[in-house]
């Protein structure tokens, strides 16, 4: 058995965080729930630094905050579970892919990246979630939990033969279509996002036409065309085939191949 965090950016009421915390428990796990209490979704890992945030306890096992879902990661270790801190911590289930360049929007992924800044292995879950009936829905999170409680097993084992077989300030990105037959396979992570960018803008009339005020609303979700997609082994390419897809994300800031640049410039700018 294993003690588990589940934190997510869709609430502490949504399906996909609910399932899985059921599908956990049946399979034996401890399982805590510390989640934002609405959606949160594209909070990326935003946090509320000097800001209050409200915590407030649901039952034994769940809090809901009024934060942002990396809030919710930090409250957990470093203060809620404390005492008794949890193996592993488990970002959603999501509903919706986090694939290619959306990792750095993502809610789901900026919680488990907390929580691994804050040592603990962490993963982060996604599912597509692309169709409108809510009993499919209900049966691929079933499908996904049920996976990612085997992955679970799998992780204590791992730690268990090696306390340090667990990479350190890295996350296990998965995504999956929420199909039975779906083939998991290693992906990479470099893919153009598949969620089309978007920005819809509505005028505010004013008297003085000089003083322009408007009301923005940022994102989308459509599909980009799928041929427009090239089959290299990314993510985003394996989802539109159908595959559910592992990869390990890494956000360590330094990027080493670009040393020769910083010289050059640095050599520039020197006395």
């Amino acid at each position: 058995m294993s003690r588990i965090l589940l934190c997510n950016d869709d609430g502490y009421q949504a399906l996909g965080i609910r399932t899985l915390a059921r599908v956990l428990q049946a399979a034996g796990h401890d399982v805590v729930t510390v989640a934002p209490h609405e959606e949160r979704s594209g909070q990326s890992h935003a946090m509320s630094f000097f800001t209050p945030v409200h915590v407030r306890r649901i039952d034994s096992a769940t809090w809901a905050v009024k934060g942002t879902p990396a809030d919710c990661a930090a409250i957990a270790l470093l203060d809620l579970l404390k005492e008794n801190p949890p193996d592993l911590v488990i970002s959603g289930i999501n509903h919706g892919y986090n694939l290619g360049w959306d990792v750095h929007y993502s809610g789901t992924v900026g919680a488990a990246t907390e929580a691994s800044f804050l040592g603990r292995p962490a993963i982060a879950v996604s599912m597509n979630c692309m169709s409108t009936s809510e009993a499919d829905n209900e049966k691929g999170f079933e499908v996904v939990a049920k996976m990612v409680a085997r992955i679970a097993d799998a992780a204590k084992e791992m730690l268990r033969n090696s306390p340090n077989g667990w990479p350190d300030k890295c996350v296990l990105n998965i995504n999956h279509p929420g199909t039975a037959d779906a083939p998991l396979e290693i992906a990479h992570c470099r893919g153009d996002s598949i969620y089309l960018a978007g920005i819809q803008k509505f005028r505010i009339e004013t008297a003085d036409p000089k003083r322009e005020n408007a009301i923005y609303i940022l994102g989308g979700n459509s599909f980009r065309d799928q041929a427009s997609v090239p089959n290299s082994g990314d993510d985003v390419s394996l989802a539109f085939e159908g595959k559910a897809t592992m990869t390990l994300l890494s956000f360590r800031q330094a990027h080493h191949a670009s040393e020769d640049i910083l010289r050059e410039l640095w050599r520039k700018i020197s006395p």
